[in-house]
């Protein structure tokens, strides 16, 4: 190789970032490899050299993209001291990614791609589950979530609603905006766990916006 020449862990991972946009713009069913070496200014070989196949490249893709939600999410949750302002700024951070991200892609992944979609899974199970439960035991040592709520329930029906909201079949993001439900569905969840004093807060927030 000649020394002026990228390493091999850059190239590939150059390739990941920018065929992570195309997939995220386009949709995974909708590309295939002639259209990513393309869109790169490569030759199919080089990118067979890195990826096996269109699968293994997608599955590289969406590892990559859970790494980057997960940070903006833990970086918007860190932002705010009060559970409620926490809440919705999570929801502004998974608003942002959805609103960049083709409305067929998700029921793309689950239909023919499935380890690649087990990686979304993960992501609602394991860091959006840990999350939110964070959240609920801060508002209730803020006062603004009862006392009385179990923390694992609550946090387990939250990620549950997280699956209606991503279902193409029941809220197909061609006829629905993904920050409406998000905004819908968390103001149902706070006034079903907000003490007095949550709702007051939450009043104030929304007739602030």
């Amino acid at each position: 190789m000649s020394i002026f020449a990228p390493p091999i862990m850059e190239v590939k991972e150059h390739i990941i970032q920018q065929s992570l946009s195309l997939f995220l713009k386009k949709g995974v069913k909708q590309v295939n490899m002639d259209e990513v070496a393309t869109n790169l200014g490569i030759s199919k070989k080089t990118l067979y050299v890195h990826f096996e196949n269109k699968q293994d490249l997608v599955h590289h893709c969406f590892q990559k993209h859970n790494d980057l939600v997960s940070e903006m999410i833990n970086t918007s949750a860190a932002q705010f001291e009060n559970a409620i302002d926490e809440l919705f700024a999570i929801d502004e951070s998974c608003s942002l990614v959805m609103k960049q991200t083709n409305p067929y892609l998700l029921g793309d992944l689950k239909r023919y791609y499935s380890n690649t979609w087990a990686l979304i899974e993960q992501l609602k199970q394991r860091v959006l589950f840990n999350i939110m439960k964070n959240n609920l035991i801060k508002g209730v040592e803020q006062g603004i979530y009862r006392k009385e709520i179990d923390v694992d329930i609550i946090a387990k029906l939250m990620i549950s609603r997280i699956d209606a909201l991503v279902n193409d079949e029941l809220f197909p993001l061609t006829h629905y905006d993904f920050r409406k439900l998000l905004t819908e569905n968390r103001i149902y969840h706070i006034r079903g766990i907000a003490t007095l004093k949550g709702i007051n807060y939450l009043e104030q927030k929304i007739n602030e916006d």
